[in-house]
């Protein structure tokens, strides 16, 4: 029989970390079953009880705990009409062990609150690009309060997306200053929560055990040093330029035509003011081109434009002053005629910055950013 577990909402206490019921409202988790070995796909249903068709758009987070060691995973999915189908599909590299799949539902959508730090009076709105893989870009604009604030709401991306801000009024240089929050990547306390066990690999034996230890989820993150450092001494070991690119390197920009440049064992990139300089200096046939009308540097490929991409977003208004050279991690150069290059006979450089492994926020300058969207509804977990 299909198990069916039904649970209290739980709220988070303001003075514990702790979840506890204060509610008859539930939520539902339909699992097709609750014991797998790596390599098949946890199918999950999640609605609310009672059932409404009409409820609005929410946040669904599920947080996966190991728990014997803490590790946590998490992801997030579109809450809509009050139902929601989730695949996970189980990566080779997830230990046998027992999981706890913590449900918590969150009463708001993606959305992006920006605030313009040096608004001037005339600066009634601000213009945008939005960008992700595989989706032609969206350009629109957003009103701007009195206080300088402003939103954009009812966000729907299955991927990480750039955020690009320029003044409404055109001008040569973009002196915006802004600064996001987006309320999905913020501390904030679920409606409802519901708390599954998953078994993978065999041994039901554990699975019965670790309930009776009194499993209980708590909001704040916990960790086990111990366990990790046996997951890294099992692991083989692989140079950090090889990690960095099976984790962040994916489709198109995999290509084996790429010429790769990393700066792990050198600081060459350090001695530049900015990667257009590094890379007009060392990759023959690329040179810049200051363009007096919009202020901007352009960089060509023997007199053909090269299309820049950062953390493999098309960026039609790069400026090799936005970014640090301190912040690339590396880069790949795609020539004309290769499977990247083809969209243009100027050829593709692939920026990849620390944003993707270690540096921590997500702003690229003082007018982009990136914002991470939903999970995909059929997404691995690794």
């Amino acid at each position: 029989m299909t198990p069916v577990k039904l649970l209290s909402i739980l709220l988070c206490a303001l003075s514990s970390l702790h979840v506890k019921a204060i509610s008859s409202d539930t939520l539902v988790v339909i699992f097709d079953r609750q014991q797998f070995v790596q390599g098949d796909s946890i199918e999950m249903e999640v609605y609310t009880e009672p059932y409404q068709n009409n409820q609005p758009a929410q946040t669904l987070h599920v947080w996966i705990e190991n728990v014997k060691t803490g590790q946590r995973w998490k992801y997030r999915y579109p809450f809509l009409k009050g139902r929601y189908k989730v695949s996970l599909k189980i990566n080779d590299s997830i230990p046998n062990g027992v999981y706890a799949f913590n449900f918590l539902l969150q009463k708001k959508f993606l959305a992006v609150y920006g605030k313009l730090k040096n608004a001037e009076y005339d600066d009634k709105a601000v213009n945008f690009m939005a960008t992700t893989k595989n989706k032609a870009p969206i350009i629109d604009g957003a009103e701007v309060d009195n206080n300088g604030s402003f939103k954009i709401d009812n966000l729907f991306y299955t991927d990480s997306v750039y955020f690009g801000f320029s003044p409404a009024q055109k001008t040569k240089l973009n002196r915006l200053k802004i600064a996001i929050e987006t309320p999905l990547d913020s501390v904030f306390t679920p409606t409802a929560t519901l708390t599954e066990f998953v078994t993978i690999g065999t041994g039901e034996a554990l699975k019965e055990d670790a309930v009776e230890k009194g499993y209980v989820f708590t909001i704040a993150d916990k960790k086990d040093k111990q366990l990790l450092q046996e997951i890294v001494l099992k692991s083989k070991q692989k140079s950090k330029r090889e990690k960095f690119e099976k984790e962040n390197v994916s489709g198109l920009f995999a290509s084996d035509n790429a010429k790769t440049i990393d700066f792990y064992e050198s600081d060459e990139l350090k001695n530049y003011p900015d990667i257009y300089s590094y890379l007009t200096a060392n990759v023959a046939g690329l040179t810049t081109y200051n363009d007096e009308e919009t202020g901007k540097t352009i960089l060509y490929w023997r007199k053909e434009k090269v299309n820049i991409f950062v953390d493999e977003f098309l960026d039609i208004d790069f400026s090799p002053v936005s970014l640090s050279v301190q912040d690339i991690e590396l880069v790949k150069i795609y020539s004309p005629g290769s499977r990247l290059g083809l969209d243009g006979f100027g050829g593709s450089i692939a920026i990849y910055t620390r944003r993707m492994s270690n540096r921590p926020g997500n702003k690229l300058s003082n007018y982009s950013f990136y914002v991470k969207g939903y999970t995909q509804k059929n997404a691995e977990w690794k």
